[in-house]
């Protein structure tokens, strides 16, 4: 079954999840990004899709949200898994209701968040400030967990098994 890993990375660490992603999947993947990415793109030839962002302010990105609304008939017809990057884990819930539709979250195969990174060096002067304000300096929250990663490979990768009596 082909699998498409779609993705939004404002600074790069959810594009490094999803090419961990697509290394450590059992047949691998197609790596798509949503920025680069043509609007009529064609979902149908693929049977597991799965979709990642970056979170900032509470938000993926917008042509994530578009993406997942205007394929929605269609990803409810896939096995799909869908990952986040933030640093706020307890707030998953909540971001995940705001920015993708109900339907997509319940039927999906996996839901997990992978932590983040502060990657300073390629923010820009506006991000850089809110994101020292907001931690007060501390970093620590900003691990990116390589056991979410493994935990979401096994639960998309495993094959579902039917019993008929």
């Amino acid at each position: 079954m082909e699998t498409l890993i779609i993705y939004a990375s404002k600074y790069g660490c959810t594009e490094d999840c999803a090419v961990y992603l697509k290394n450590k999947l059992t047949n691998g993947a197609t790596l798509v990004d949503v920025n680069k990415m043509d609007k009529r793109f064609d979902i149908s030839g693929y049977g597991k899709i799965i979709i990642g962002g970056s979170v900032y302010i509470g938000k993926v990105a917008k042509k994530l949200r578009a993406f997942c609304v205007d394929n929605l008939n269609g990803l409810n017809d896939k096995e799909v898994g869908i990952f986040l990057c933030c640093a706020l884990g307890e707030q998953a819930d909540e971001v995940l209701a705001n920015n993708f539709p109900p339907e997509l979250i319940k039927n999906a195969r996996s839901v997990k968040i992978f932590g983040s990174e502060a990657r300073l060096e390629k923010m820009g002067l506006i991000d850089r400030t809110l994101i020292k304000a907001v931690t007060k300096g501390d970093f620590s929250k900003f691990v990116i967990s390589h056991e979410q990663m493994d935990e979401f490979i096994k639960e998309m990768d495993r094959e579902e098994v039917y019993i008929i009596d």
